[in-house]
C-alpha cells in the first residue's frame, strides 16, 4: 500500500531475501514453524524441500484495515524489512497470518520473536565464553559409571536438598534436574576432588566459567528451560570429543545444586 509508506518510515520497499539469511530464519526456528510446530523441510531423495516462506511480523503493505488493527502496537527493528520483523513459518500459517491479522495474532508473533531473538543473543554472547578442556575427564567419568557405585557414594553422605530455585510454573525442568541431581551429584564432586587432588584440573576456575555463562543467559532475559539448555548446549559445543546430551544436562545439574546456575527466590 503505497499510501501507507509514504506515511510511515517504518514501512520500505521490500527487500529480496539473500539465501545465507534464508538458512539464518530456518535455524532461528529450528527447523519447526513457530505457530503449529509443523517441521519445515521435507526430505525428497537426498534433497530436502522447502516448505517454509518467511513472513513479515508487521506487514511490509498493510491494508487500511490492517493499519488501524495494529495501530500504536510494538514494532520489531526499524524498519520492516529488517531481520527482527521477519519469521520463517510454514505456508499454510503465513497464509493465514497474513489474512486480515489480528491484534492477538500480530502479538504473539511479536513474542515468539523476541524470546528466539534473546535466545540467539544468549547463545552468542556464551558461545565466545572459554572452558576448561579438562572438564572432559568428568564427562567419560559420567560414561563409565555403574548403578552400584552411584549407590555406594550416595550411601556415604546424606540426602541432597535442592535448592528453591525454581517457580510453580518449571515443574518439569525442576523435575529433571532433582532426579539428575540425586542419582550424581555426589559421585561428580568426588571426581571433582579427586581430578584437583591430582592436580589434573581446577575446580574454581571451571564453577566460575559455569557461572559466568549463566550470568550471561540471565542479562538477556530469557526464561529458566531456555538459559538450562543455552547452557547444556554450550558445555557439548566445548567439548571436542563427542558425548551425549544427558551427561551435558547431568553436569549442568551438577552446578545448579552447587550454586553457580539459578538463584534461590527470594
Amino acid at each position: 500500500m503505497q499510501q501507507a509508506k509514504e506515511v510511515d518510515p517504518y514501512l520500505i520497499d521490500r527487500i529480496p531475501i539473500a539465501k545465507n539469511m534464508d538458512h539464518a530464519y530456518l535455524l532461528e526456528v529450528e527447523g519447526l514453524c513457530p505457530l503449529c510446530g509443523k517441521n519445515l523441510l521435507a526430505t525428497k531423495g537426498r534433497n530436502k524441500s522447502k516448505l517454509y516462506q518467511i513472513a513479515h511480523i508487521y506487514p511490509n503493505s498493510p491494508s487500511s484495515k490492517q493499519v488501524k488493527e495494529l495501530y500504536g502496537l510494538e514494532r520489531l527493528g526499524t524498519n520492516c524489512e529488517d531481520f527482527e520483523n521477519k519469521i520463517a513459518l510454514c505456508k499454510d500459517c503465513h497464509g493465514l497470518y497474513d489474512d486480515d491479522v489480528t491484534k492477538d495474532e500480530y502479538l504473539n508473533l511479536v513474542k515468539i520473536k523476541r524470546e528466539l531473538l534473546s535466545i540467539a543473543n544468549a547463545k552468542e554472547v556464551i558461545s565466545h565464553q572459554p572452558l576448561e578442556d579438562e572438564i572432559i575427564l568428568v564427562i567419560n567419568s559420567l560414561s563409565t559409571v555403574d548403578m552400584n557405585t552411584l549407590k555406594e557414594v550416595n550411601l556415604k553422605y546424606n540426602g541432597v536438598k535442592i535448592a528453591d530455585k525454581f517457580e510453580s510454573n518449571y515443574t518439569i525442568l525442576k523435575s529433571k534436574i532433582e532426579s539428575y541431581v540425586c542419582s550424581y551429584y555426589f559421585f561428580i564432586r568426588e571426581i571433582f576432588q579427586q581430578l584437583e587432588q591430582n592436580d589434573q584440573i581446577n575446580f574454581n576456575i571451571i564453577a566460575n566459567e559455569i557461572k559466568t555463562s549463566f550470568l550471561k543467559c540471565e542479562n538477556e532475559k530469557i526464561d529458566k528451560s531456555d538459559i538450562f539448555n543455552t547452557l547444556v548446549n554450550w558445555l557439548r559445543s566445548k567439548i571436542k570429543a563427542r558425548v551425549s546430551l544427558e551427561s551435558c544436562e547431568i553436569v549442568v545439574c551438577f552446578f545448579v545444586q552447587n550454586c553457580e546456575v539459578f538463584h534461590e527466590i527470594t
